[in-house]
C-alpha cells in the first residue's frame, strides 16, 4: 500500500466531495437555526471513516473494468497500482466492523443509518438493472445525508428539509445516468421511462421545497447560485466534448471540483454571515400551499413519535 497516495488521493477524494455534501447540510440546517457544536464532527468523522467501506468494496467489484479504461481518478489506487486487491481485502474486512462499533458508542441511530447507507450500496453492485441501480444511487445519497445530520445535530432529517436533499440526490442519480448512456444517441436517452421517473422524482421533490426555500430569500439565492454554477461549469465542459465523452472526462471533472470548491466556499461563508453577522432573513413574496407544510408537518411528528418510542 502506497500509505501517502492513499491519505493523499483516496482520502482527498472523500473529503472533498463529502465537504460539499457537509457544507449543504450545515447550510439548510440554517433554515432551523441550527449549528454544529466542534464535539459533533467526531460524528462526521466515525460516518466519513464507516462509509468508506464502500469505496474499498466498489474498487474491488471495479477492478477488472477500471483497468481497461483510458482515464482514472487518482483516487482509484487499485486501477493506478498503489495499492493491491489484498490491501482492499484486509481494509474491507475491518474498517465496517471498527467504524460500526465506534459509530454505536457515538450514536446509535447514526450507527443505523451508516449501516443502511453501506447495505444499500452493496445492493447497487449486484443489481443490474440501470433503473434501480441509479435510484438505490439516489438512496445512498440522500442517506448520506442524513448520516451528516444525525451526527451534527442528533435527529434526522426534518421533514420540512428533506424534499431539498431528496431534490439534490434525484439530480445526482439522474446525471449519473445519463453519464451511463454517454453512448447512446441523447434522444434515445430521454425516451427511456426511467429517465422521466428520475426527472419527476426531482421535479416533485422540488416543488415540496418551496414551503422551506420560501421562508428565506437569502437562503433561496444562495442555493440558486450553487446550482446554477455547477451546471454552467460542468454543463459547458460536457457540451465541448459531446461526441466524445471519454476524451473530455479529465476537464470534466476538473470543474466538477471546482464548481463545487468555489459553490461550497461560498454557501459556508452565506451561511456564517446568516447565523454570527445576523443577515436579515426575509421569506420570499410568494405563499406556498399551506397542505404542503401541512403534510411535511405531520410525517415529521409522526417520525419523531417513531424515533421516541424506537430510541
Amino acid at each position: 500500500m502506497d500509505w501517502s497516495a492513499y491519505f493523499r488521493d483516496f482520502w482527498g477524494s472523500i473529503l472533498k466531495r463529502k465537504f460539499n455534501m457537509i457544507a449543504v447540510t450545515i447550510f439548510v440546517a440554517t433554515y432551523f437555526a441550527l449549528t454544529p457544536s466542534w464535539k459533533s464532527f467526531i460524528g462526521v468523522v466515525l460516518f466519513l471513516f464507516t462509509y468508506s467501506s464502500v469505496y474499498y468494496y466498489n474498487d474491488l467489484i471495479d477492478y477488472k473494468s477500471d483497468k481497461k479504461r483510458a482515464y482514472m481518478p487518482s483516487e482509484k489506487l487499485l486501477r493506478h497500482e498503489k495499492a493491491t486487491e489484498k490491501d482492499y481485502v484486509h481494509l474491507l474486512a475491518w474498517v465496517p466492523v471498527a467504524g460500526l462499533l465506534s459509530t454505536y458508542l457515538y450514536s446509535p441511530l447514526l450507527a443505523v443509518v451508516a449501516a443502511l447507507a453501506i447495505l444499500v450500496n452493496h445492493a447497487r453492485t449486484v443489481v443490474k438493472n440501470l433503473f434501480v441501480r441509479e435510484v438505490l444511487l439516489a438512496v445512498v445519497e440522500f442517506l448520506n445525508f442524513e448520516g451528516f445530520w444525525v451526527a451534527l445535530y442528533g435527529s434526522l432529517i426534518p421533514w420540512l428539509a428533506v424534499p431539498i436533499f431528496a431534490a439534490y440526490s434525484s439530480a445526482y442519480a439522474l446525471s449519473h445516468a445519463l453519464y451511463k448512456l454517454r453512448s447512446k444517441p441523447l434522444l434515445w436517452a430521454v425516451r427511456q421511462w426511467w429517465v422521466w421517473v428520475l426527472a419527476g422524482v426531482l421535479f416533485v421533490s422540488a416543488v415540496f421545497s418551496i414551503p422551506l426555500a420560501a421562508e428565506s430569500t437569502a437562503h433561496f439565492i444562495a442555493l440558486i447560485v450553487f446550482t446554477a454554477l455547477y451546471v454552467l461549469a460542468v454543463g459547458v465542459q460536457a457540451a465541448r466534448y459531446a461526441n466524445n465523452v471519454e476524451a473530455g472526462m479529465e476537464k470534466i471533472f476538473k470543474a466538477h471540483d471546482v464548481a463545487l470548491v468555489i459553490g461550497t466556499v461560498m454557501l459556508m461563508l452565506i451561511g456564517a454571515a446568516i447565523v454570527y453577522a445576523n443577515i436579515p432573513i426575509e421569506p420570499l413574496p410568494v405563499q406556498p400551499p399551506a397542505q404542503m407544510t401541512v403534510v411535511l408537518s405531520s410525517i415529521d411528528r409522526y417520525q419523531n413519535e417513531i424515533l421516541h418510542f424506537m430510541l
